[in-house]
């Protein structure tokens, strides 16, 4: 009899650790959020509504792909995070349309807060155009030494 109770708290005990891994896990899902924006001419900004970023690992990833722009394939635009009161909350980047999905770490400043993806032209001139793609606010990967990680 006793040694059925010690079984059964050790699988109870399996279960409840894969039940908190598996919440833990999930908690850094890529979503890959659509976003449509129109680049508005001389460098103005752009942005999407505010996601929560809950990490508070700077080195926790975000991510942004440019599928497509109408100032061509292969032009730039620039993004970056950013709180709703327009603080930075993370370097600038330039991805290009139809380009590889990009990979960013994020300032302290933007663990546990709400977050929005901003985009700006690249370059300061007086053209406007739309583009679209997506984005996550935090992914399930680390960024160390330069180099995108698994998940650990």
């Amino acid at each position: 009899m006793k040694k059925r109770v010690m079984w059964l708290m050790a699988c109870l005990l399996v279960l409840v650790s894969l039940g908190f891994t598996a919440k833990a896990y999930a908690a850094y899902k890529t979503d890959y959020v659509k976003f449509t924006f129109v680049i508005k001419p001389k460098q103005k900004n752009t942005s999407t509504s505010t996601r929560y970023r809950q990490t508070t690992n700077r080195n926790r990833a975000w991510t942004v792909q440019l599928g497509s722009s109408e100032e061509g394939w292969m032009t730039y635009t620039r993004f970056w995070l950013e709180k709703s009161n327009g603080e930075n909350v993370s370097k600038a980047f330039n991805a290009s349309a139809g380009g590889p999905r990009l990979y960013n770490s994020a300032y302290s400043s933007a663990s546990k807060q709400n977050v929005k993806l901003t985009a700006e032209n690249n370059n300061y001139n007086n053209a406007s155009y739309s583009c679209y793609g997506t984005w996550d606010e935090e992914t399930a990967y680390i960024i160390s030494g330069g180099q995108l990680l698994n998940r650990p």
